[in-house]
């Protein structure tokens, strides 16, 4: 009866969890390879490092779609106001240069028309070349805008604080050839400097 009595507490021992130390936190290591934790329903809290989530409600698929949709709607939904001039200022101006370099390549043509000689065929060629750049510059202020709203969009929730600075500074260094003029060269240093918190 005794070694029944010590048996049952033995295992009432062992299966009981042990209050003298908390459980390591969850690891799960790349791709397939992981490590899950059970922790009993009974624990408060465990030995866990906090990372604070990013704020995944300000999505960068929003801001390319509005973007795409209306050009600088996707600075206002990043709430960077100040650029939606900008990206219009730009529109406009690819906007003109197609303009006016469509004039003048109707022109190059009718002249060439009119009288077909090398200068005039070079001039039509060069209102040509200009016009496609013209097309392509749209194009390119176009993805620009929408890649600017992507990236905004992208660090909307990045943490910017004093900890990390960068420092520029004007720099003397010896030179090591011992043949040297001046035995000094001249650069620019680059320092980081990380603060703790």
């Amino acid at each position: 009866m005794n070694r029944i009595i010590q048996a049952i507490f033995l295992i009432s021992i062992l299966a009981s969890p042990a209050f003298s130390q908390e459980p390591d936190s969850i690891i799960v290591t790349h791709k397939s390879d992981s490590i899950i934790q059970f922790v009993d329903s009974d624990m408060r809290y465990a030995d866990t490092l906090v990372v604070e989530q990013p704020d995944f409600s300000h999505s960068a698929s929003k801001a390319i779609m509005y973007s795409l949709v209306l050009p600088g709607l996707g600075q206002g939904y990043n709430g960077k106001y100040f650029k939606i001039p900008i990206v219009y200022a730009a529109l406009g101006v690819a906007g003109y240069a197609i303009v006016y370099n469509t004039k003048n390549y109707k022109q190059a043509i009718l002249d060439y028309s009119l009288l077909q000689d090398t200068y005039n065929e070079r001039v039509l060629q060069g209102w040509r070349r200009n016009m496609e750049l013209s097309y392509i510059g749209l194009i390119v202020v176009y993805a620009l805008q929408v890649v600017d709203a992507y990236v905004d969009a992208q660090l909307y929730s990045w943490e910017v604080n004093d900890n990390l600075s960068l420092r520029i500074a004007p720099s003397l260094q010896p030179m090591m050839i011992p043949a040297s003029g001046s035995g000094q060269a001249y650069g620019l240093t680059c320092s980081f400097d990380l603060k703790g918190k």
